[in-house]
């Protein structure tokens, strides 16, 4: 995952049991970065923000919101699952009834798009507002009508006059590679 999963429990019982049951799955301190931060474990907010950022990589804007918390008696249990696992520890953890941290929770998941990894990487949206058609001399792209290239979710040709160096793009011609061969039209 590319962000630690952290929760606060309300007793140091289901803290330690968290964490145990972390251990039992295969994680360590090294490897993982578990961690365990009690309200005892430092004297101060920010020595408490220090033990969870160091101990359990959490952002340090996250450690300063979540130290509070730890302050105030809760009990933090945070890791860094393996690639691909995260969501197992998350129902691991959440099953255990953890209570609310400050911290938004929800993050929004990455979705991958292969076709469109500049766009995926950077958040950006993939469908820009102006038709790309415009950019490469192809005629404008209308939307009416109920026909089969609106189904597939193609546009129209809007403009049969359209044309590129003096060419129309749409010919009325029956037969233009015929006629550009001197070939005989097959009737």
């Amino acid at each position: 995952m590319i962000y630690a999963l952290v929760r606060l429990y309300a007793t140091h019982d289901v803290a330690a049991k968290a964490y145990a049951l972390l251990e039992e799955y295969g994680l360590s301190k090294e490897e993982n970065y578990i961690n365990l931060v009690t309200p005892t474990s430092a004297s101060s907010v920010d020595g408490l923000a220090a033990a969870i950022r160091d101990g359990g990589r959490v952002l340090a804007s996250d450690a300063k919101v979540v130290a509070q918390s730890v302050a105030g008696g809760q009990y933090l249990v945070s890791l860094h699952p393996p690639f691909g696992s995260g969501r197992i520890y998350e129902d691991l953890l959440d099953d255990l009834g953890p209570v609310g941290n400050g911290v938004v929770e929800e993050r929004e998941y990455l979705v991958w798009d292969e076709a469109a990894p500049f766009s995926s990487a950077f958040g950006f949206p993939v469908i820009s507002k102006a038709s790309p058609y415009q950019f490469m001399g192809l005629p404008a792209i209308a939307k009416s009508g109920a026909t089969t290239s609106s189904w597939l979710g193609l546009g129209e040709l809007a403009d049969s006059n359209f044309s590129v160096f003096g060419t129309p793009r749409i010919s009325s011609n029956p037969g233009p590679f015929s006629g550009l061969f001197k070939l005989p039209l097959l009737k």
